[in-house]
């Protein structure tokens, strides 16, 4: 296992790559909450709302904001299903292994690291020290280099133009 501490970029792009996932789904965690709130206001103003023959700037910013929504939530449910067939990256991990098992748990289920910690019964650099092992391994894979490589010059490429 490796004991490597400090900024490794190819690491940094490993861990960001992975990342994406996460924040799609919390993302559309936010989108949903939103839209739900959203709805509820539309089919039932409240009490003692005064009914007006036009609508008012603000009424439909509102009703275009929950449209809206339905479709920006759309968008990152396809942004996380792209992202899944990426996640296959993981399958590179051997299956049972615990480099694999804190890589799952951070990047699929989303955990904090204390949680992660907790759930496998150990302390957090410990926990670290299998996430950089795990990380290790993945960028040995030509794979992940490529896939990496890929979204990396992506990034770039949206960076610029």
């Amino acid at each position: 296992m490796s004991m490597t501490r400090g900024t490794n970029p190819e690491r940094e792009a490993v861990k960001e790559y992975l990342q994406q996932y996460h924040d799609a789904k919390v993302k559309k965690r936010i989108l949903e909450e939103r839209h739900r709130t959203l709805s509820a206001e539309l089919r039932d103003p409240g009490v003692g709302s005064t009914y007006r023959t036009m609508p008012t700037a603000k009424r439909q910013a509102r009703e275009g904001g929950a449209v809206s929504l339905v479709y920006r939530i759309s968008e990152v449910e396809d942004r996380i299903d792209q992202q899944r067939e990426a996640m296959d990256m993981i399958d590179i991990l051997p299956q049972n292994s615990m480099e694999r098992t804190v890589v799952e748990m951070r990047h699929i289920d989303c955990k904090p690291w204390e949680k992660i910690a907790q759930a496998v019964h150990m302390s957090r650099s410990r926990v670290f020290d299998y996430y950089n092992a795990a990380l290790d391994t993945l960028l040995a894979c030509k794979r992940t280099g490529k896939l990496v490589g890929e979204y990396m010059a992506g990034k770039e490429k949206n960076k610029r133009g």
